[in-house]
């Protein structure tokens, strides 16, 4: 019959086991939440990449591309009515806000209203977080769409 040999564990060892069987102890007792499903990690040292405000209003990505040319379609509309010399200065604002009002009406056929909304809060408070102030629209000399700037 064998007899087993009895070693006793040197204290230090028995110190380091202790230790951190404590700190796995201590973090399986926290709950930690989990990030938000728009965060996508990022190398140490690296801002976190956010899912962009049109996606995370449900906007597809088809619906934006449009959207951005229409706005781009506008500016060059707007040039043109600016341009003409033909036009008074009311005449003028009366088609450049038939032009925005028809530009209004194409994105609400692209991006619901809700949509439009979810986005613009998802651009403020990120605009807020990101400077720790409420972001302020553009300030103009009042001159107008056609004014030399």
């Amino acid at each position: 019959m064998t007899v087993g040999v009895y070693m006793p564990i040197p204290a230090t060892v028995r110190t380091i086991t202790i230790f951190f069987s404590s700190i796995l102890l201590a973090s399986a007792q926290q709950s930690v939440p989990p990030a938000p499903p728009s965060r996508v990690p990022g190398p140490i040292g690296t801002k976190v990449r956010q899912e962009p405000c049109w996606q995370e209003a449900g906007v597809s990505k088809a619906a934006m591309e449009q959207r951005r040319s229409l706005e781009q379609g506008v500016r060059s509309q707007i040039s043109a009515v600016c341009a003409d010399p033909s036009l008074t200065t009311q005449q003028r604002n009366e088609k450049i806000r038939e032009i925005h009002q028809q530009v209004r009406q194409q994105v609400e056929a692209l991006i619901t209203p809700q949509q439009q909304e979810a986005m613009k809060a998802c651009q403020q408070s990120r605009e807020h977080a990101s400077s720790g102030r409420p972001h302020v629209g553009h300030v103009g000399n009042g001159g107008g769409p056609c004014e030399q700037r």
